[in-house]
This record gives C-alpha cells, sequence and structure tokens, in this order.
C-alpha cells in the first residue's frame, strides 16, 4: 500500500509543498480511484498521511467540514467522503495527462454503443445495448450508467467462472487482474470499469447526486474496449 501511494504522489512533485485542503482531495482521489474504494473516512485518510509520510493537519476535521461545505470539494455521507464530481472529472483529467495518456479518445460516427458487424450470442447484452443506446441518445443520463453497470458486469461474468462467482462489479474486475488470458487492452481498461461502478452506484443509491453527460463518458473508453474484447457473450 506505501508504495502505492507514493507511486500516485510521485505523478505530482510539490504535493508536500501544498496546501492542506489540497493533500486531502487528493488522497480522497487516491483511495476512491487507485484503491477502487467509493468513499475514504476519517482513519483511511488519517492511514494515508502517514502513508505518505506526510504530517496529519492539525486542523484535520474542520478542514473536512470545510471541503464539504464553503470549499465544495466534498461530499459527507455518514463520514464517508467522496469527491464532488466535477472535482473528481478534474483530478482524472490531471492524472491522465500526467501518466500520458492524453484524453479519452472519441468514438467516431454513430453511437457509443454500436460495434459494427458484431452479432452478439448473448441475446440480453444485446438487447441491453439497443436500451442503452436509446437512454444515451434521449440524455437518460442516470438510466444510462445503470444499464452501462449491469452490461458489465454480465460481459465479466463470461471471462471466467471464477468472475462469475464473485458478487459486485468491484470484486469482479478485481478477480479479472488474475486472469492470464485476458488481453493487455482489458487489463489496463480494468481501472475505467470500476468508474463504471462508481457511476452506478451514484444512479442507483446517491440520494442527492444526478448523473450527467461527463459521467458517463468516463467510462465509455473502458467499456468499448471490454465489449470488443469479449468474444464470450
Amino acid at each position: 500500500m506505501k508504495a502505492k501511494v507514493n507511486d500516485f504522489l510521485d505523478l505530482f512533485p510539490d504535493f508536500h509543498a501544498i496546501g492542506p485542503s489540497a493533500q486531502i482531495v487528493y488522497l480522497v482521489h487516491f483511495h476512491a480511484q487507485e484503491e477502487h474504494r467509493e468513499s475514504a473516512n476519517r482513519v483511511d485518510l488519517e492511514r494515508l498521511f502517514r502513508l505518505a509520510g506526510v504530517a496529519l493537519p492539525e486542523n484535520f476535521p474542520q478542514l473536512l467540514a470545510y471541503l464539504c461545505k464553503k470549499g465544495g470539494k466534498l461530499l459527507n455521507e455518514d463520514g464517508e467522503y467522496s469527491l464532488r464530481r466535477e472535482v473528481r472529472k478534474k483530478i482524472e483529467d490531471e492524472v491522465r495527462v500526467l501518466r500520458g495518456q492524453g484524453a479519452p479518445p472519441r468514438v467516431d460516427g454513430g453511437s457509443p454503443f454500436d460495434f459494427a458487424g458484431r452479432v452478439f450470442t448473448d441475446v440480453k447484452v444485446s438487447a441491453l445495448l439497443q436500451e442503452v443506446k436509446r437512454c444515451y441518445g434521449q440524455e437518460c443520463w442516470n438510466a444510462s450508467g445503470l444499464l452501462i453497470r449491469i452490461i458489465i458486469e454480465r460481459t465479466l461474468d463470461s471471462v471466467d467462472a471464477g468472475v462469475k462467482a464473485k458478487t459486485g462489479l468491484r470484486d469482479k474486475t478485481n478477480a479479472c487482474r488474475g486472469i492470464a488470458s485476458l488481453s493487455k487492452s482489458v487489463k489496463e481498461s480494468l481501472d475505467g470499469l470500476h468508474s463504471a461502478k462508481i457511476v452506478g452506484d451514484i444512479a442507483a443509491h446517491h440520494s442527492r447526486i444526478l448523473l450527467d453527460k461527463n459521467d458517463v463518458d468516463l467510462v465509455l473508453t473502458a467499456f468499448r474496449v471490454l465489449i470488443k474484447e469479449s468474444t464470450a457473450i
């Protein structure tokens, strides 16, 4: 864990010099995206500060409260902190650039849910792709997020019996990491597939946040890689 934290923080050479509020925001992002969690609590964040070799701010509780209110960076659900949507998107774009990945490629022509020449043997996946295509076209972003997550889970289930036996998208994507037969492109897309879990969870369970086009588009590149590479559906 310590190595992973420091590998992430190495992307930001001035991390130790930036203000404690910004440090908290980046560590919440690390916990959510790099560690594949939806949120971080105070204990999680205190541990991350310790692993990063950075002193915990003396006014840590007050800073958390500020970031959730006037600071406008975090959401607090019963002591579990997550990034606001626009903050998450900004940091994800920043990390992508720092890692030399650039912006996700656009899908040329048609719908991102069209796969020209592909005949799906899984009738349900085929039907769900048509439904999410209609939802996306009508700007029904919450419905799109839910359907994308369902399609991903069903597709991962076709990869391996061990994956199918797992419950929930996070456990399924983690199980996929150990499957040698998966292509390099699919393995590289697994982090993006985790973003689909977050999007689906927000659409299904969050009482206040509504998805928008940017949230859905965030997972489309990884989604399309998975569908294109999966031959069992």
